[in-house]
């Protein structure tokens, strides 16, 4: 879907330029002003298959995704939200992170908000290690056509851009779960390790499956986990 003209968008930070510890503290202020994630959240599936379309008709599936704006606890003004391997188990752990403790040539935008008013894209989660996603493969006319349908549909509240990260060789990228864990962050681990009622989606694509005719999510939030279930640090 065209989009009409849309000026080009501002260098993305920590892809087509390093981070700076400002941007590290325009990420908290961005995080703390989303809205807390709730299980009443709705998305239409007609502006899911169109931004899918998009991804898709600039070759750019397994390396952009687009994520449900939300957040969860508040966390401090020192602080970005930032994810690491578990290492027991397949999976991450993504909890609030002294921007003082971190080097910032050593983490990598996961998640970017688009702010109209200022035509740029701010990341707002963080992970370890380099970014999957190198400066080269950052398709302006994508970003740009992507952004501008969020602006012209009044999705910059709704979606933000996410990065891919590649799945290991011949195998497809899992569908994941996020659990909050009290006030110490979320877990996010493969969904069939997560014994939920219910699960909110909130990153797509996932992978088609044969017979399916809407965009899965590749991620979802777990409403309730049940109880008996053991998280990766029990035993």
């Amino acid at each position: 879907m065209a989009t009409g003209n849309v000026v080009t968008a501002m260098p993305i930070p920590g892809l087509q330029r390093p981070f700076t510890k400002y941007d590290m503290k325009e990420s908290t202020a961005t995080y703390n002003g989303l809205p807390r994630i709730q299980a009443e959240m709705h998305v239409d599936m007609d502006r899911i298959k169109e931004l899918v379309e998009i991804i898709a008709r600039h070759g750019q599936l397994g390396r952009f995704s687009f994520h449900l704006v939300h957040r969860h606890d508040h966390i401090a003004d020192d602080t970005v939200r930032l994810e690491s391997d578990l290492g027991v188990v397949p999976g991450k752990w993504n909890k609030a992170t002294s921007i003082d403790s971190l080097d910032l040539q050593g983490i990598h935008g996961v998640v970017f908000k688009f702010i109209p008013e200022q035509n740029r894209l701010v990341p707002f989660e963080f992970a370890e290690g380099p970014s999957p996603i190198s400066a080269s493969d950052v398709n302006d006319e994508f970003v740009q056509e992507f952004t501008g349908y969020l602006v012209e549909n009044n999705l910059t509240d709704t979606f933000a851009l996410e990065v891919v990260y590649p799945a290991e060789a011949g195998q497809p990228n899992e569908c994941t779960a996020e659990i909050e864990v009290d006030k110490f962050g979320t877990v996010v681990l493969p969904k069939f390790m997560v014994n939920a009622k219910e699960f909110l989606p909130t990153g797509w694509p996932g992978i088609l499956q044969p017979g399916e005719s809407e965009p899965p999510p590749g991620q979802s939030w777990a409403k309730k986990v049940d109880e008996s279930h053991k998280g990766p640090q029990e035993s």
